[in-house]
């Protein structure tokens, strides 16, 4: 095992010379993984729906039972990042995003349509998420909450640029071709460096897949399992929320970001263009975490990153000129920056890496379940009228919840951490 001494006075540049090749497959499958996620999927909401003749809450609908499918098969699938090589379910998982998103292009019915975004939901947002996080939280201890904010960047780069790439592309040609091109630019520029940048490097201070056999082997009162955390009163009343959470309120805004944006008399491309101010916000968001996390542990940190959802949504409510447009981007940025750092790292230190991948499995159906209630639930409120300001009292509301939740648990000791394996194997 490394010298943990040695790796805490080298998370500087030489940390970074030493691990950018890690780095950067985590934030290409992180920027990827944009194929399968709403706010990607949402900028061609107005193309699919007058395509198929769909209402926004019709949409949201269909939107909601693919995601509720794929969170299903994810409890299954997730579990491979335990015992499948990081390299090998990488490129597994990369080739089935690239060709879902090309079957995607070829939508033409609403058969098609939900087995396109249940592909989507599943390779996208489920697993080139699942494996690349789990990865780094697996690899790194010291510091594991600077490498997975630093390999969140990619998906903060994706949320900045992917809009207005989208916008101009769908001025000049259709949207099911964009379905073609995006996807084979995917997999040119990520595929063929997987071995190179999937191998161990030499400041990685934790178990990889391959030392996990070892690891399962022992008796370990550190290593916690899926039942294991089902029976943590932590997991009720603080986990499951910090998860679902931040993915309802984000995707629920993503989603409906279009019909939001006309609501409020923006410009497309005003809007598109906000999304810098959101992807520096997110890179910001991420790092404050990642050191808060390595600094104070994620149990301490993991309720402000909830905070500032409430804010967004007050902001939002407001925005009435660039500079609250420019400020709701940032928060919003925030909210999509902070949280999944430090979710991954807490149930890395709260049940250990042994089971890591069945762990996150349990957690990502709450995220995707998530993910498919907000379209259809704020889609019957706009279909029933309701005003911006409730659309964003509920989101505030979900914020307010989550973070009191996680303070109670953690911060004023309600769930105190386990002391040994209920389950062990």
């Amino acid at each position: 095992m490394f010298d943990k001494s040695i790796i805490s006075q080298k998370l500087g540049f030489t940390f970074l010379r030493s691990e950018w090749r890690f780095m950067m497959f985590g934030m290409l499958m992180a920027g990827w993984s944009s194929l399968g996620q709403t706010f990607f999927i949402s900028l061609f909401s107005a193309e699919i729906r007058g395509a198929l003749s769909l209402s926004h809450g019709d949409f949201g609908t269909y939107y909601a039972i693919a995601t509720a499918a794929s969170a299903f098969t994810l409890v299954w699938l997730g579990k491979l990042a335990d015992t499948v090589p990081v390299k090998k379910l990488s490129f597994i998982t990369l080739a089935c995003i690239c060709a879902s998103a090309i079957h995607f292009a070829t939508v033409q019915s609403v058969i098609m349509l939900v087995i396109g975004i249940y592909l989507l939901r599943l390779w996208g947002q489920g697993m080139m998420s699942h494996v690349w996080s789990t990865a780094m939280a697996r690899r790194y201890v010291k510091a594991r909450g600077r490498t997975l904010a630093l390999a969140g960047f990619g998906m903060s780069i994706a949320e900045s640029i992917g809009p207005a790439i989208v916008v101009a592309m769908l001025a000049v040609m259709s949207w099911r071709m964009v379905w073609v091109i995006i996807p084979v630019i995917a997999f040119v520029t990520l595929a063929p460096f997987l071995s190179y940048l999937t191998q161990r490097t030499a400041l990685q201070d934790g178990e990889g897949v391959e030392g996990l056999t070892k690891a399962r082997g022992k008796t370990d009162s550190s290593q916690f399992n899926r039942r294991d955390m089902l029976s943590d009163s932590a997991f009720w009343l603080a986990i499951i929320w910090l998860v679902f959470v931040p993915s309802f309120t984000i995707t629920g805004l993503l989603f409906h970001q279009i019909y939001i944006a006309e609501l409020k008399q923006i410009d497309l491309m005003v809007w598109a263009a906000n999304y810098s101010f959101y992807a520096i916000a997110a890179i910001i968001g991420a790092i404050v975490s990642g050191i808060l996390v390595d600094r104070f542990s994620a149990h301490r940190v993991v309720f402000a990153t909830q905070l500032p959802v409430v804010i967004f949504a007050a902001l939002l409510w407001m925005a009435d000129g660039p500079v609250l447009l420019a400020l709701f981007f940032m928060f919003f940025g925030v909210c999509s920056g902070m949280p999944q750092t430090a979710l991954a790292s807490l149930l890395a230190e709260r049940y250990g890496t042994a089971h890591l991948g069945e762990i996150k499995a349990a957690t990502l159906p709450i995220n995707v379940m998530a993910s498919a209630g907000a379209p259809i639930i704020m889609g019957i409120m706009i279909d029933k009228g309701a005003s911006l300001m409730m659309l964003m009292i509920l989101l505030g509301a979900c914020g307010l919840i989550s973070s009191l939740g996680a303070f109670l648990a953690f911060n004023l000791g309600l769930s105190p951490r386990p002391k040994h394996a209920l389950h062990a194997e």
